[in-house]
C-alpha cells in the first residue's frame, strides 16, 4: 500500500470544519451548539445540515456541499490523489476512489417535508448514477415527544399516491406511520421509503453520497416542480417512490438503540451494511481498538483519546475527524462515546 498522502494524514490530525450549505428548511443552531461553537452574528437560520466528508453537491439550491480539508483542497481531489492512502487496495478494487457515503448532522429547526429518496436501480436507470439515496438517522438530540415518520401505514394505488401529492395537505403526513425517538436510537430508511424528520432533532446521517430527493409535500417550503421532482416527469418521479404498507414487524426491523453498544458494535440494523456502516466506539473497561478504514468519524458524548499511527490526539463531543485507511488501526481511550461512520465494507 502506498503512504498516506499530505491532505490525508492532515485529516486525521485537525478536526473538519463545518461544511453548512444553505438549505430551504430551518435549523442549524443545535449543529453549532453541538460542535461547540457559537451562533454568528447574521445567522440566516437555514443552514440545517453539516455535511461531512463530502464529495457530493446539492441537486439544487446553488449546488454547494464539498468538504474542503485544512489545506484548501476539496476532498474530491485529495481522494483521487492517493485512492489505496485513504481507502485501502479492498475498497479500492470494488469501489475505485468512490467513497460511497456522505455523512451529515442535522438539525430540524422545522418539521421536514414528506420526502423519499430513488434507489439504485431508479438512479441508475433515470437519473445517470450508480448511487440512490438510502439513509440511515442515529439520533443525538430530541425534544420530548420528538417524532418523525417513515413509510406507508396502508398500501396505496398510483391514483392515491397522485391525490395526496396534488392535494399538499397534512393528509400526506398523516399517512405515514409515526415513530417516537429520543437520543440513543438509530432508524434505517431504505430508499424509496417516504419519511419526514419532526421540529426539534439532532441527528447523525448516515446515506449514500446524493442528494436526490422526491419532495412530495413541496408547496409549503416553496419548492419549484424541478427540484421537487427531479427534473422528473411527475408521474416517472412517483414510481421511485414505496406505495406501501410498511406494517408493525417492519417498521422493528428497521430500528436500534446506538447508545447500548459498550467497546464496540454497529450503530444500525443489519440491513444497512449493504449501503454504509455505522460503528460506535465506547471504552467502557479499558482501551478499545478497532480496524482501519476510510471514516468520518464523530464524537457524540465525552472527552478522551484517538491514537492512529499517525500519532495520539485528545478529542472531544463535538469532534468530527476524517480518518484515512492508511492512519492504521484506531485505539480509543478515556471518557468517550464515538461513531465511525464507513463505507460498505469490500
Amino acid at each position: 500500500m502506498t503512504d498516506t498522502s499530505t491532505a490525508a494524514a492532515q485529516a486525521v490530525t485537525a478536526t473538519l470544519a463545518p461544511n453548512t450549505p444553505r438549505r430551504f428548511y430551518r435549523g442549524g443552531e443545535r449543529v453549532l451548539a453541538f460542535r461547540g461553537l457559537a451562533v454568528p452574528d447574521g445567522f440566516d437560520g437555514h443552514r440545517p445540515e453539516d455535511w461531512v466528508g463530502s464529495t457530493a453537491r446539492l441537486f439544487a439550491e446553488g449546488g454547494g456541499g464539498v468538504t474542503t480539508l485544512d489545506d484548501g483542497v476539496e476532498l474530491p481531489d485529495a481522494l483521487a490523489s492517493d485512492p489505496e492512502g485513504w481507502f485501502g487496495a479492498d475498497h479500492v478494487a470494488r469501489f475505485g476512489g468512490d467513497p460511497n457515503l456522505l455523512t451529515k448532522l442535522l438539525d430540524s429547526g422545522e418539521r421536514l417535508p414528506v420526502h423519499s429518496h430513488p434507489s439504485r436501480e431508479f438512479a441508475a436507470a433515470h437519473l445517470d448514477c450508480d448511487h440512490g439515496k438510502t439513509e440511515a438517522w442515529i439520533v443525538l438530540v430530541a425534544d420530548p415527544g420528538a417524532t418523525v415518520w417513515v413509510g406507508f401505514r396502508d398500501e396505496l394505488s398510483d391514483d392515491d399516491l397522485a391525490g395526496l401529492v396534488d392535494a399538499q395537505d397534512e393528509q400526506l403526513l398523516a399517512a405515514l406511520n409515526p415513530i417516537h425517538v429520543s437520543a440513543g436510537d438509530a432508524v434505517l430508511v431504505p430508499a424509496g421509503q417516504p419519511h419526514a424528520i419532526g421540529e426539534g432533532v439532532l441527528i447523525l446521517e448516515l446515506q449514500e453520497p446524493t442528494d436526490f430527493s422526491v419532495m412530495l409535500e413541496h408547496a409549503r417550503f416553496g419548492l419549484e416542480l424541478d427540484h421537487a421532482f427531479l427534473g422528473l416527469d411527475r408521474p416517472l418521479a412517483l414510481r421511485s417512490v414505496d406505495h406501501g404498507p410498511v406494517d408493525a414487524a417492519r417498521l422493528a426491523s428497521l430500528r436500534s438503540r446506538w447508545s447500548d453498544v459498550e467497546g464496540s458494535g454497529p450503530a444500525l440494523p443489519d440491513e444497512a451494511s449493504a449501503y454504509f456502516r455505522a460503528e460506535v466506539v465506547r471504552p467502557v473497561t479499558g482501551d478499545v481498538t478497532v480496524d482501519a478504514a476510510y471514516a468520518a468519524v464523530v464524537v457524540v458524548r465525552g472527552a478522551g483519546t484517538l491514537t492512529t499511527r499517525h500519532g495520539a490526539r485528545e478529542v472531544r463531543e463535538g469532534d468530527v475527524l476524517l480518518v484515512p485507511h492508511g492512519a492504521g488501526e484506531v485505539t480509543v481511550g478515556g471518557d468517550v462515546t464515538l461513531i465511525r461512520c464507513m463505507p460498505p465494507a469490500p
